[in-house]
């Protein structure tokens, strides 16, 4: 029995990121995304591979990986990293991208990684010396690799996500700065916490890193797990079908390789594995403690979010939305409505721009109004 590749591969993607960063105007990027849009997975199974083939000496960085100490996070990556080079042992740099992976497939399970628990009261602030160890690794890297080293640095917006990670930002900001040739890709899953770290003129990262919006898989991404799912197991659905359910779950690849567990597992139909799917992310959102906590307004706010407006303020927005709720409604109201959805992470919002992120939630609305 042959061990089947279900990743669908970004070779393209990833080269051209690599260029970006590494013969662009700028050495560092930021791509944003919500969860559970396989980003993780890009930076671990094309970034990280394809690096090493040209040449690059890349460090992946997982934040979340110590949610309470991201400054150990770091310093673990980078000393694990030069740990291999020191013994010139190239070959073993991705046995530490495996490592990752296996870790991300466990913790992929889907009640095992739906919210970090982190609480600010445990959260660490690092000494001094835990400071400057990252600033010695840095340049422990940049001595042995030069402009071939790449940083990875994902889950960046939670440096962010306490005060007492503050100093850590000024830390990292430092050494990249002191050694400006490595090239760097962050990432993130939270516009909001993200924004906060590279558009706040206040917080260290500002303007540090050129953010790109990550783009979703489609239609060729349907097309591989069906080809993969007729080869594999002979069993036969419409890619047009299976289309179907990936626009309604927002095209998230997370719940995607969930329905093709199920059908894999079940031998079953499309309509009984994409209810169980369903299913499953109404109990793994909290979907209906979610609807108990809108108003009428806020489901009319958030619909018309879906279909892509962004002139929420405007007469034929406000016009449009007195209709539907029957009553007068205000800029203000219309404004309350836009941070209700952000407190509860329904909605971000990144310039004039806002993104869902919570897949599947606005379907699940439509089908329960």
């Amino acid at each position: 029995m042959k061990k089947i590749n279900w990743h669908f591969q970004r070779k393209a993607l990833a080269e051209s990121y690599l260029q970006t960063v590494y013969q662009g105007a700028v050495s560092r990027i930021a791509l944003l995304d919500v969860r559970r849009t396989g980003k993780t997975t890009f930076l671990l199974k094309d970034l990280y591979p394809i690096a090493l083939d040209n040449g690059f000496i890349p460090v992946y960085v997982n934040l979340w990986g110590e949610p309470e100490n991201p400054t150990l996070a770091i310093t673990q990556a980078l000393s694990s990293t030069l740990n291999v080079l020191n013994q010139s042992v190239k070959g073993k740099l991705s046995d530490i991208a495996n490592s990752e992976i296996k870790k991300l497939e466990v913790g992929n399970n889907v009640f095992g990684k739906a919210t970090i628990e982190f609480s600010d009261s445990n959260a660490h602030k690092p000494s001094q010396s835990e400071l400057y160890k990252i600033n010695q690794l840095v340049e422990a890297l940049f001595n042995k690799c030069g402009d071939k080293a790449l940083i990875i640095i994902d889950e960046i917006q939670h440096l962010a996500s306490s005060e007492k990670f503050l100093s850590v930002q000024h830390a990292l900001r430092t050494a990249l700065d002191t050694y400006s040739d490595i090239s760097v890709v962050f990432a993130g899953s939270s516009r909001s916490g993200v924004n906060a770290m590279f558009t706040d003129k206040d917080r260290p990262f500002y303007d540090s890193a050129f953010m790109i919006d990550f783009p979703r898989l489609g239609d060729e991404f349907v097309k591989h797990c069906c080809d993969t799912l007729s080869k594999h197991f002979n069993l036969h659905y419409d890619p047009l079908e299976v289309g179907d359910f990936y626009e309604e779950i927002d095209k998230s690849p997370f719940w995607m390789m969930k329905l093709m567990t199920y059908l894999m597992a079940n031998q079953t139909s499309l309509k009984e594995g994409r209810e169980y799917i369903k299913a499953l992310m109404i109990q793994d959102g909290d979907f209906e403690n979610l609807k108990k906590r809108l108003r009428e307004l806020d489901i009319a706010v958030l619909s018309l979010i879906k279909k892509g407006c962004t002139a929420l303020y405007s007469t034929s927005t406000i016009e449009k939305l007195s209709k539907i709720t029957k009553s007068d409604i205000t800029t203000s109201a219309i404004q309350t409505s836009v941070k209700k959805l952000k407190s509860m992470v329904i909605i971000s919002q990144y310039g004039e721009k806002y993104y869902i992120e919570s897949p599947g939630f606005i379907k699940y609305l439509e089908d329960n109004m």
